[in-house]
C-alpha cells in the first residue's frame, strides 16, 4: 500500500511540475500518431481496410476466442492467451500480405531497371520510360508507376519521392535516387548505372531468399514449440475436472500469466536470434526533409 502510494504521489508531482513547464506528456498525440501511421501500414499490404475496422475485426476475433475456449474450457484465465493471440493474428496477416507485395516489388525491380535501360537507349525521355513501366513494366511495379504517370504532370521530382515513400525499402530508396540523378543530370549519365544496379540488385535478392529459406524450418518449430503447451491446457481443462478447477482460481491465473510471460520473452528471444538483419533506409530523411 506504502509503494502504491508512493508511485501515485510520484505521478502526481511529475504531472504538476510538467503542467507548469510546457512539458505535459503528450498521450493524445502520440495515439494520433499511431493512427496515422497505421493507414499507410495498411495501404503497404494492397488491401482496402481502414484502421478502424482493422481495429475492431482485432477486438471482435479476441473477444468471440476468449468466450469459445471460456465455454470450452470452463476456466476463464485460459481463454486470455488464445484470445491474445487470434486478436494479433489480424496484424500478423497483414504484415504477411505487405512483405510478400514488398518482396514481389523487390524482386520486380531487376526487370524494371531493364526495361528502363531499353527504354532509355531507344532513345525515349526518362519521363516516358517510366510512364512505360506503369504500361508495359513487370506487374508487380505497374500500379506504382500509374500513380506516378498520375502525380508527374504536376511534379515528376515529388512524383517519385512519393514513390520512395509508398514503396519504403532501401532498394527501391538506392533505385529511386539514381532516377532523381538522371533526371538533373541526364539519361546518358545512369544508363550504365542502372544495368549494373540491375545485376547487382538481383544478386542481392537471391542472397536473401536463399537465408529465409534456411531459417524457415527453424521459426516453424520454434512458433510451435510456444503454442503447444497453451493448446495441451484447453485439451486438459476440457477433459478434466480438477484441471479446470485449479486454473479457475487466482493461483491457475497465477500460473498462466507466468507462463504466457515465459512465452513470450523465449518468442522475443527466438525472434532476436532468427532476425535477419535487414538494410537500413539511409534516405529517409530525405523523403522527411522534403515533406517538411
Amino acid at each position: 500500500m506504502r509503494l502504491l502510494a508512493a508511485a501515485a504521489a510520484g505521478l502526481f508531482a511529475y504531472l504538476l511540475v510538467g503542467l507548469f513547464t510546457g512539458h505535459q506528456p503528450r498521450i493524445a498525440r502520440a495515439r494520433r500518431r499511431s493512427l496515422n501511421t497505421l493507414g499507410p501500414w495498411l495501404r503497404q499490404s494492397n488491401v482496402e481496410v481502414t484502421p478502424t475496422q482493422f481495429l475492431a475485426v482485432s477486438v471482435c476475433a479476441a473477444a468471440l476466442t476468449f468466450l469459445a475456449v471460456w465455454a470450452l474450457s470452463d476456466a476463464a484465465p485460459v481463454a486470455v492467451v488464445p484470445a491474445l493471440v487470434v486478436g494479433a493474428m489480424p496484424r500478423a496477416w497483414f504484415e504477411r500480405q505487405r512483405r510478400r507485395l514488398g518482396h514481389e516489388r523487390e524482386r520486380a525491380w531487376p526487370d524494371a531497371l531493364r526495361h528502363l535501360v531499353a527504354s532509355l537507349e531507344v532513345p525515349m525521355s526518362l519521363h516516358r520510360g517510366l510512364v512505360e513501366l506503369g504500361r508495359s513494366g513487370p506487374e508487380p511495379l505497374r500500379d506504382v508507376f500509374a500513380r506516378y504517370e498520375i502525380a508527374a504532370g504536376l511534379d515528376q521530382t515529388a512524383a517519385l519521392r512519393a514513390i520512395r515513400q509508398d514503396l519504403s525499402d532501401p532498394v527501391s530508396d538506392r533505385i529511386i535516387e539514381v532516377l532523381l540523378v538522371a533526371q538533373s543530370k541526364g539519361n546518358k549519365v545512369v544508363v550504365d548505372i542502372l544495368r549494373d544496379l540491375a545485376d547487382h540488385t538481383a544478386a542481392d535478392l537471391r542472397l536473401g531468399e536463399e537465408i529465409e529459406t534456411a531459417n524457415l524450418e527453424k521459426r516453424i518449430e520454434a512458433r510451435s514449440a510456444v503454442a503447444l503447451p497453451f493448446a495441451v491446457l484447453i485439451l486438459l481443462c476440457s477433459s478434466s475436472e480438477p484441471y479446470r478447477e485449479f486454473y479457475s482460481t487466482p493461483r491457475g491465473a497465477v500460473v498462466i500469466a507466468l507462463g504466457a510471460a515465459m512465452s513470450l520473452a523465449g518468442m522475443m528471444v527466438i525472434g532476436r536470434l532468427g532476425r535477419t538483419v535487414r538494410e537500413p533506409r539511409v534516405l529517409v530523411a530525405d523523403d522527411e526533409a522534403a515533406s517538411s
